[in-house]
């Protein structure tokens, strides 16, 4: 490994002088004392009293060699690799190859370290690393050599522009060749590299990196601390990790505060093991403890960007993006040219149904930061939430008892098909839907095609659908919703449907149709947390109306990084018009149910995951004229995120319900995939 060693360069510099260097090109004009005085001062380390003396020779002697190479090798050693640089171009006779290929490592250093400065402006941030790596590629190729063939202090400098320029995964291949030739990056690389591994999506190769460079104490040390933290989270090393950050915490001093001083004691990082654990905490799952801390931390600095924009990254992630917008605004105001803000609101917007709000903040962060991992991210977010969405189901069922309202067997299978958002808020839909079933007197199978227009905008949420069905029954199909979006916690709906296809099957099988018309509320006061309501009548051709009130609820009882478990009650109560009608029509019932609903996160990388759900319930179920009866459910599911947009999810389902006083035994199969939002 080059090391620059300014004693050993000086005795090479008198060796150089007495012994007769072909670069000298001219004879010494100054005493031996005077230059014995000079490298005295140099091996002292008293880098401005040797230069001081050398500029005072020049003076009477401009020109002299030997003081211009002691005057360029002085200034490469008190750290002006720049200046020294270009005094080196300028008279290049004057270094043999060894001193030159020093002093070339030693300005590429230097323009490494002033590419890592703030930029002048968001346009021009990384033209200074641009700039050096071009200049790094220059002085290679006048060697005729390559990056693999560079001496290892220039391969070592590329790897923080690289990093500097977001080339992760060049920086992990070339990481990877000098591993492979045993070569150790010195401290001062491994942050970039380790940073570099983690945006390229290897955190058990960034792990022992980021490792390292936290036990150095380097400068960045403690963000590498905190890329460790986010390194063990994505490889599912999450058991000891809080218990690490809280230690962590803890051994920092907080930041001090005093009546009177003008200024409190600064300790950022101690600010970076507070944000750390907070995020890695809601990560986790435990969002109420990490908007808790961050919320105590915020109103102890409100005017830090940084600190807002995690809070408001928090409250999006517990569904409240009109409050997480807020932050991610105030963040943005006090550091503007910060990404996470801007991704905060660009997804804010996004949630909020104003694609024409979050497009400006898409397309800017694209033309300004196009190779920023967050920043890809949100382009592939982007386009999935953008382009074109599918739906594809199949399920099938089989009964126990042919009179029962879902027959010996039931099918149902369809797809749906979504255009690309269209002017900010339209998409056009086209579906076939097929739902069958065997009686024993008659297979009812009809076949709806349709489509129509949904609109997103804002609050408002509408669509209107048109289709056909096969079998001749009920006429044209027609659908028609609108719903508003009051704040972050509640939405209502109303829909009105023409020949509904969620009606009776057994009241089609007699050439029955219905139609429907429904009103629906949606409380959501956080993750943990939902209700529905709703009230809905069906109609049917023969005068019957069926009328229902619902209501029903998740509420989370248990969270942890791989386990989430809801408590689940669901309650209806019905009631028809009609008692002689040829299919079940109560005419009154209820139901109330309560469950329990275990997802375990089985195996996660990133966009990809593995989840097992199982639901376990029993409800009481009360017909009039026949009693109650205990109606036990369960169901087990597997869901398959092979991408962004690309859901795969499958499952087995049992009950034994009652019909009429009559118990059967239903269990079932389905399938789903979805591609797209």
């Amino acid at each position: 490994m080059d090391v620059w060693k300014p004693l050993a360069l000086s005795a090479a510099l008198a060796l150089t002088l007495y012994a007769g260097n072909n670069n000298a090109v001219a004879a010494p004009s100054i005493g031996d004392a005077t230059l014995a005085s000079i490298t005295a001062y140099r091996q002292q380390g008293q880098w401005l009293q040797a230069l001081a003396e050398i500029q005072r020779l020049q003076q009477r002697s401009p020109q002299d060699a030997v003081l211009y190479q002691l005057q360029v090798l002085t200034l490469s050693d008190i750290g002006n690799a720049a200046q020294a640089w270009r005094l080196a171009q300028a008279r290049p006779t004057l270094f043999d190859k060894a001193q030159q290929q020093r002093l070339d490592a030693n300005y590429l250093s230097k323009l490494v370290g002033w590419s890592l400065a703030y930029g002048k402006s968001e346009q021009t941030q990384l033209a200074e690393a641009e700039q050096a790596l071009a200049h790094m590629q220059q002085l290679l190729d006048a060697d005729s050599l390559s990056p693999r063939t560079a001496p290892p202090r220039i391969r070592y400098d590329r790897l923080i522009l690289l990093n500097r320029l977001a080339r992760h995964a060049q920086v992990r291949e070339e990481y990877r060749d000098l591993v492979r030739e045993g070569l150790t990056p010195p401290d001062y690389v491994l942050p970039a590299v380790g940073d570099s591994l983690l945006a390229s999506r290897h955190p058990l190769e960034a792990i022992p990196v980021l490792q390292a460079a936290a036990r150095n104490k380097l400068q960045d040390g403690d963000q590498s601390r905190s890329e460790l933290a986010y390194a063990l989270l994505e490889s599912g090393q999450t058991r000891t990790l809080i218990a690490q950050l809280q230690q962590w915490r803890d051994a920092e001093t907080p930041f001090l505060r005093r009546e009177g001083a003008k200024q409190s004691f600064q300790n950022w990082a101690r600010y970076d093991a507070d944000i750390t654990l907070s995020m890695v905490r809601a990560y986790s799952g435990d969002l109420p403890t990490a908007q808790r801390e961050l919320e105590g931390l915020a109103e102890k600095a409100p005017a830090n960007g940084g600190l807002l924009s995690s809070l408001g990254k928090v409250y999006q992630m517990r569904g409240w993006p009109r409050r997480g917008l807020q932050y991610q605004q105030m963040a943005h105001t006090l550091e503007p040219r910060e990404l996470p803000a801007r991704l905060g609101m660009q997804e804010a917007w996004m949630e909020l149904q104003r694609d024409d709000l979050a497009r400006p903040l898409h397309d800017d962060m694209q033309r300004l930061h196009p190779d920023q991992p967050e920043v890809q991210r949100m382009h592939q977010l982007w386009r999935v939430h953008r382009g074109w969405q599918a739906y594809a189901y199949s399920n099938i069922g089989r009964s126990s008892g042919g009179d029962s309202p879902l027959g010996d067997q039931d099918r149902h299978s369809g797809v749906e098909l979504q255009s690309p958002v269209l002017d900010d808020r339209w998409r056009i839909v086209a579906f076939a839907d097929r739902r069958s079933v065997d009686y024993t007197q008659r297979t009812l199978k009809p076949l709806r095609t349709g489509g129509g227009v949904r609109y997103a905008h804002a609050q408002l949420d509408a669509e209107l659908l048109l289709n056909h069905a096969n079998d001749g029954i009920g006429g044209t199909g027609a659908q028609l919703g609108l719903g508003w979006q009051f704040n972050d916690y509640w939405h209502a709906a109303a829909t009105m449907v023409r020949n509904d296809a969620e009606a009776s099957l057994q009241a089609r099988a007699a050439g029955i149709s219905a139609n429907s018309a429904s009103l629906a509320a949606r409380y959501r006061s956080s993750e943990r947390s939902r209700w529905n309501f709703a009230l809905s009548r069906f109609h049917y051709s023969d005068g019957n109306d069926r009328d229902l009130a619902e209501v029903g609820t998740e509420q989370r009882l248990f969270t942890s990084p791989t386990l989430l478990v809801d408590g689940l009650v669901n309650a209806y109560a019905g009631r028809g018009s009609r008692d002689d009608v040829p299919y079940f029509n109560p005419s009154r019932d209820a139901f109330a149910e309560a469950g329990v609903r275990l997802d375990h996160l089985t195996w996660r990388h990133y966009d990809q995951h593995f989840r097992q759900q199982l639901t376990l319930a029993v409800a009481n179920y009360w017909q009039q004229g026949y009693g109650t009866a205990l109606i036990p459910r369960a169901e087990y599911r597997h869901e398959w995120q092979l991408g962004l947009g690309r859901v795969l999810e499958y499952g087995v389902n049992w009950s034994r319900p009652v019909y009429d006083g009559r118990r059967e035994q239903h269990i079932g199969l389905d399938a789903a995939f979805r591609w797209g939002q």
